[in-house]
């Protein structure tokens, strides 16, 4: 898996179609996490056009079935990984924020985010992202 296959890894290419950068967190585990990686990284800039993340959604897990399936229970398994997608994006930026001031400057508030969000997933709500099949 890439392990880090969120929107700023991915370019556009000339001739078309869309390549993959930074690979220093590669290696093996479930390609689930590379799915919710995606998925949690659109949902914080299409979330803001209703229907804008869903439909995205759709397309890509469409696009991706294609190629690969799904297990049957993924619809169970996507919103832990959507939080554990989270937990590692709260392990990068406590330790990047001190050494790294572009990561400083936006860390605070990523940080309250994910937080208010796992809160709200411990109190009941589904955890941004789910899609809700």
């Amino acid at each position: 898996m890439h392990g880090d296959l969120h929107r700023e890894n991915m370019i556009a290419l000339p001739a078309g179609g869309v390549g993959l950068i930074d690979f220093d967190d590669c290696g093996t585990g479930h390609y689930l996490l590379d799915i919710a990686t995606v998925l949690s990284s659109v949902h914080r800039i299409a979330d803001t056009e209703p229907g804008g993340y869903v439909a995205f959604a759709r397309a890509y897990l469409d696009g991706y079935t294609q190629v690969r399936p799904l297990p049957a229970d993924w619809t169970r398994l996507l919103e832990p990984y959507l939080l554990l997608r989270d937990a590692f994006i709260l392990n990068f930026v406590t330790q990047a924020a001190p050494v790294n001031a572009d990561v400083a400057s936006w860390a605070p508030r990523r940080i309250a985010d994910i937080v208010a969000n796992m809160q709200a997933y411990l109190e009941g709500h589904p955890y941004p992202g789910n899609l809700g099949y």
